[in-house]
């Protein structure tokens, strides 16, 4: 049993390296520094595949950004299968089985990173919790030029080249999670509704506002109306109103020498107590410890 533990988390790799002798591949070795503190390329290239290559992995810690430039490639991974064609991107994590491979009659162009570090980690599961792993783009996408100007910074090096790197895999990862949001919820969908219930929410922060009356205010059932705030805010109504309270309650804590009890009155809430416990949660200080770090000298 302890055998067939270690032999299930250990790394595994089968590949066919079949590419063209103008491909590029590229090994980088991250400082201590880039490991602790940046976003991190581990490999990179622009491949132009023959039949038969592919890659079959799983336990690797690594996280992998693939952009098909032309022909056709084939992703298996989470145990469904993807088409890979022209302008679309996938991003996996390979700890989890993968496996990639070229067309054999649409030979498979591609540009990728290894990358790690920072908070790849949480990035990723960002992404993977709002959309499938491939991305069809947009034709004015950066992400071609972004992923070329990082594989010319791995063929540069210089004492800039982490620091620069790390930059670019920044632009990289939010762009991934900003067209993830924009394919799953383009914003051009939200009802409107939800944007009028956002200012009603901001504006009316000090009130006593139930779902009910929400509900009632747009015409729309509550149940619909929770599910629909949500799905475009990523917020529960309660929970927005609840950080509304919030921030305008921190304004009062910089600016101004008002008991906590008449700042938990003035955003909404009647109970200190409780509105304390809100506050800690949400700013992992209490009201008055957030005061004594933010509130500006006298």
């Amino acid at each position: 049993m302890l055998e067939e533990l270690i032999r299930l988390s250990a790394y595994r790799e089968r590949a066919a390296h079949a590419w063209t002798e103008d491909s590029v591949r590229l090994v980088a070795t991250p400082s201590s520094f880039a490991k602790s503190a940046l976003f991190y390329v581990q490999e990179a290239g622009h491949f132009k595949t023959r039949a038969p290559y592919f890659t079959e992995r799983e336990q690797l810690d690594s996280f992998l950004i693939v952009y098909t430039v032309s022909g056709r490639g084939q992703l298996t991974y989470m145990d469904k299968t993807y088409s890979l064609l022209p302008g679309q991107l996938f991003f996996i994590h390979c700890m989890h089985y993968q496996y990639y491979k070229t067309d054999e009659t649409e030979p498979w162009e591609l540009l990728w990173v290894h990358l790690n570090g920072c908070t790849t980690q949480g990035l990723y599961e960002q992404f993977a919790s709002e959309a499938a792993p491939v991305l069809t783009l947009a034709p004015d996408t950066p992400f071609p030029s972004l992923l070329r100007q990082l594989i010319r910074l791995q063929q540069q090096r210089s004492t800039q080249t982490e620091l620069r790197s790390s930059r670019l895999l920044v632009d990289i990862l939010t762009e991934l999670l900003l067209t993830a949001q924009q394919s799953e919820f383009p914003f051009a969908d939200r009802p409107g509704y939800i944007t009028d219930m956002m200012q009603e929410l901001d504006q009316r922060y000090a009130e006593k506002i139930s779902l009910d009356q929400l509900a009632s205010r747009f015409a729309v059932s509550k149940y619909h109306l929770a599910k629909e705030f949500k799905r475009y805010t990523g917020y529960s109504p309660n929970e927005y109103l609840i950080t509304s309270r919030i921030n305008h309650a921190k304004e009062w804590l910089q600016y101004s020498d008002l008991p906590v009890a008449d700042i938990a009155a003035k955003v909404g809430i009647d109970n200190v107590s409780h509105f304390i416990n809100l506050f800690k949660d949400r700013v992992e200080h209490t009201p008055l410890a957030y005061r004594k770090k933010w509130q500006r000298p006298k």
